[in-house]
């Protein structure tokens, strides 16, 4: 079962908008993601559509992908959906009804592992913008389990942990640490499950739990949030590399001080950093405006911000600078100076982006 073309489109075009998206993407022990055999990616979710998308790219899988159904609604929308092999799965807000539909979620799914497919999964069950693990439902067990039951425990499904760690949910130029654990093969629970399914499930969904704790930053619910990631950024000489900044911030929260003042930092950037900047961005103006008219007509949600501005950024900014170029073709009158203009939109926008980092981080 191969992915349709739109899908490996994508895979390849989104890594080259995460460059200019992000600071800096870092990718580690994607090794450990099996090349064959069914596989379940289980994922914290902190970023709306950002975290699938982040994941499907860092990896050799094709991963279909388990979403809320509400986004199902329109038949246009379905059929997009299908492309990008994405799966509906129904909560309780939508109704005991559509929860009833799940039963096809779960044969499809099953379908899926049976034939060697990769499946993401989100098992906390919603997002939440911040650096904190909340309660894994059971729907990744009960995915797991119906499948080994059927197979006699002979699937070979494995389930990937995957943590993701931004350093800013919200705004462009930070950095994204994309971190994949050791695989857990779900045989190993034959025993337990075959003796007691609801402590097969529980021993399941706390292997996955520690196994994503693992690969980020847990502020736990006992501290102040505000405070403890203001009081882990405010620290002087975090480490650059990211695998070593996840885990001294690791150590860090896991012996937080008690509360003191937190001085905002300012930012001490010479002038002609952010003149240089703006200079560079004056020819995506239109672009940038058309990012934020997408942000701000669009999200409600507050996690939902960086996933519209990577998807205006994506489909909506080269379509502006396309009208751009044949502006500019209505004035020159020649074809040859299109593709350089379309490279050096690119090259600007590259130089900005990486001008922008580096403006923030002096």
């Amino acid at each position: 079962m191969k992915p349709g073309l739109l899908y490996r489109i994508l895979k390849l075009y989104l890594p080259l908008v995460f460059r200019i998206f992000y600071r800096r993407i870092q990718i580690h022990r994607a090794e450990r993601v099996p090349l064959k055999g069914p596989v379940i990616f289980a994922i914290n979710h902190q970023n709306a559509f950002m975290d699938a998308i982040v994941v499907a790219t860092a990896s050799r899988r094709n991963p279909w992908f388990l979403t809320r159904a509400g986004v199902f609604a329109s038949s246009v929308a379905r059929y997009w959906l299908k492309k990008l092999q994405m799966i509906p799965i129904y909560r309780f807000r939508d109704g005991h009804a559509e929860m009833k539909r799940n039963d096809e979620t779960l044969a499809l799914c099953k379908k899926l592992i049976f034939n060697n497919q990769a499946i993401l999964i989100f098992p906390e069950g919603n997002h939440n913008p911040g650096w904190r693990l909340r309660p894994l439902q059971k729907g990744i067990a009960r995915i797991a389990f119906a499948a080994e039951s059927d197979s006699g425990f002979k699937s070979g499904l494995q389930i990937v942990p995957v943590g993701l760690q931004y350093e800013n949910h919200f705004n462009t130029s930070s950095d994204l640490l994309i971190s994949f654990g050791e695989p857990i093969a779900t045989q190993k629970y034959r025993q337990l499950y075959e003796e007691n399914p609801a402590k097969a499930t529980h021993a399941l969904l706390q292997d996955v739990r520690v196994g994503i704790m693992e690969l980020m930053v847990h502020v736990p619910e006992s501290s102040d949030y505000e405070h403890s990631v203001n009081l882990l950024k405010a620290q002087k000489n975090r480490p650059k590399d990211l695998i070593k900044r996840l885990h001294s911030d690791q150590a860090f929260m896991a012996n937080i001080p008690d509360p003191v003042e937190v001085k905002n930092v300012q930012n001490a950037a010479k002038p002609f950093c952010w003149l240089a900047y703006y200079m560079l961005m004056v020819v995506h103006l239109p672009a940038l405006m058309l990012v934020h008219f997408a942000v701000k007509k669009i999200v409600k949600d507050p996690a939902w911000t960086s996933s519209i501005k990577v998807a205006a950024l994506a489909f909506g900014a080269p379509i502006v600078h396309l009208l751009q170029a044949v502006l500019l073709f209505s004035f020159v009158f020649s074809w040859i100076w299109l593709p350089a203009y379309l490279l050096l939109l690119w090259i600007s926008a590259a130089a900005a982006a990486k001008l922008k980092s580096d403006c923030i981080h002096l």
